[in-house]
């Protein structure tokens, strides 16, 4: 079973290779890319890498979290026309972020902060290569077991280091 954090990137990746059937490439990343992996690992382009670079958590009262989401599709090009490929790539991937793109989800926010820049210029492997990045900020909303069930009722048994734990009964203290 995946948590909501990996399905929200699988969700994102099913929609940016939907968009750009023609890359090489569309796969998840472990963090941030640099030049090093670039190097180490042949990677086909052009490509997308599609990274979760921060998950920072927020309780909420009903005993949920809330996990905002900094996240980072790295775009990877080679060959003379690198720069304007990349350029092309990542404004089709920032198109995708508009305020009503929820990756066929529930309970996240719209997407934010879009920002797409340009990282790497280099010659890897006697290739030029190129690499850009379209970041954006996405809030995962109701991660976790809460307070409540399905029904609304809060949960009146808790297990508590594999040991059921019952709650009293309302007036009952």
């Amino acid at each position: 079973m995946s948590g909501r954090l990996i399905t929200f990137r699988e969700s994102v990746l099913i929609e940016i290779k939907r968009i750009l059937p023609n890359i090489k490439s569309c796969e998840a990343q472990f963090g941030r890319f640099d030049l090093s992996e670039l190097e180490r690992e042949m990677i086909r382009a052009p490509g997308v890498r599609l990274a979760i670079l921060r998950s920072p958590l927020a309780w909420q009262p009903n005993g949920q979290a809330e996990a905002a989401l900094n996240m980072v599709a790295f775009v990877i090009t080679e060959g003379s026309k690198r720069e304007e490929d990349g350029w092309n790539i990542a404004e089709a991937i920032g198109t995708l972020l508009h305020p009503g793109q929820l990756w066929g989800m529930t309970k996240l926010t719209a997407p934010s902060s879009v920002v797409i820049q340009p990282i790497i210029s280099a010659a890897v492997k006697q290739r030029g290569v190129g690499v850009m990045s379209v970041e954006w900020n996405q809030t995962l909303r109701q991660l976790g077991d809460g307070l409540f069930g399905p029904d609304g009722v809060v949960i009146s048994e808790f297990e508590v280091n594999g040991e059921q734990l019952d709650m009293p009964e309302a007036g009952h203290v």
